[in-house]
């Protein structure tokens, strides 16, 4: 009974799209160090469809953008009713209680395996100093700071996403707080849906690095607000919901699956390509919303890992790059090859879910509901859940970031 809450609290379908798009981030970087062409099945593989398996974590982190935009307005809405109520104080409560004892406590052990010397954990002192690094990670600048000197180590560079995300949602309070209606809110963050493109594709021309900028996927995280919004406010009929799910599927579907069609006609070229996708995974979303608020369904044993990997999307995300390397460097280590590269991408996959979980379970959320509590903070929208399912209920709402 108590499993069937707890995910009755979460929306299971956003979830499990959420852990799909965590699963592509891990797949690729561990195809990046081991290829899986080095398996019979991966070398017979049509090159589109192993680009689908395995060169999909970008797509997969512009997933993740909608997604956060998505829940965080989800969320706000939740607690202070309507946009132009949301209380700075509690808002940026809430996203230092989630984002910062997991990157506080990532910072001391990439700190510490910097000074141990290990290869892939140490910085490169010809680019930049640990002190930058770490000042880049807590002040959300790292994507920046990469921009100017070039890629960190990979459990560094993987902490651009996040750079961007806060900074939006720096902002996200302040400009709620100005906007006298919501739909001064959505006309403020579809600017984005201009701007963006051009960010991802004109802006610092020449460097590598340049998509990596604060601007770049700010219309994506505006299109899961815009989409949230939505989904509260406007009553669709069942016919608008199916056209629109076949539409946001479609969309997602043709940037995803027919990138190398997508890229030919020019839309890469001109940075839309995340746009269409954005665009998609935002109707997607308000489907699935509308779909679990009228029904909540427990997921099915198929589905439940990908559930797992989405509920603690965060951790794992921050974390399973240690599982990685470590992985490889025993994979190298012991000289194997060909089909044993199955064992090695199934034995990081479950790892880095059991880790997160046991991160998210032991640490983050239990300092996550430490911080609210002392923080005094009351939401109008929690008043009937003060009782003994509030830790649930309030880590329910506080797993929206990653």
């Amino acid at each position: 009974m108590e499993k069937i809450k707890s995910y009755n609290t979460h929306d299971s379908g956003i979830d499990i799209f959420r852990g799909l798009a965590v699963l592509s981030v891990i797949l690729l970087h561990l195809n990046i160090r081991i290829p899986f062409s080095g398996t019979f099945l991966g070398s017979m593989m049509p090159k589109p469809i192993y680009s689908i398996f395995f060169w999909s974590g970008y797509y997969g982190v512009c997933t993740f953008f909608v997604i956060s935009g998505f829940l965080i307005t989800k969320s706000a809405l939740n607690k202070w009713s309507s946009l132009p109520k949301v209380s700075l104080r509690g808002f940026y409560t809430m996203r230092i209680a989630r984002v910062m004892p997991m990157l506080l406590s990532l910072l001391f052990v990439l700190s510490l395996l910097h000074f141990s010397g290990i290869e892939e954990f140490v910085i490169n002192p010809a680019k930049t100093s640990l002190g930058r690094a770490i000042f880049a990670a807590l002040t959300f600048h790292i994507n920046w700071l990469e921009i100017q000197v070039g890629y960190l180590p990979g459990p560094w560079d993987i902490l651009w996403s996040l750079s961007i995300e806060e900074f939006f949602y720096f902002f996200f309070p302040i400009v709620c707080f100005f906007c006298r209606k919501e739909w001064h809110f959505v006309a403020l963050v579809s600017v984005f849906l201009i701007i963006s493109p051009f960010a991802r594709t004109t802006w610092y021309p020449g460097n590598e690095l340049a998509d990596k900028n604060h601007f770049a996927y700010l219309d994506a995280i505006s299109l899961g607000c815009i989409a949230a919004l939505v989904s509260r406010r406007i009553e669709l009929k069942k016919n608008a919901l199916l056209i629109m799910k076949i539409a946001g599927w479609l969309l997602f579907g043709l940037v995803f699956f027919f990138r190398k069609w997508v890229y030919s006609i020019g839309i890469t070229s001109i940075g839309l390509n995340v746009s269409l996708l954005a665009i998609g995974a935002a109707l997607i979303l308000i489907c699935m919303n509308k779909s679990f608020s009228k029904n909540p369904k427990t997921p099915s044993k198929f589905t439940e890992p990908l559930l797992i990997l989405g509920r603690n999307s965060y951790e794992i995300y921050l974390t399973h790059i240690f599982i990685v390397i470590s992985f490889v460097y025993i994979f190298d280590s012991m000289k194997l090859s060909g089909e044993w590269i199955w064992a090695l991408y199934i034995s990081v996959i479950v790892l880095s879910a059991i880790l997160g979980n046991l991160i998210a379970q032991y640490f983050s959320n239990p300092v996550n509901l430490i911080i609210r509590k002392r923080s005094n903070i009351k939401f109008a929208a929690e008043k009937a859940s003060l009782k003994e399912d509030l830790p649930e209920e309030q880590l329910s709402e506080e797993q929206e970031a990653r």
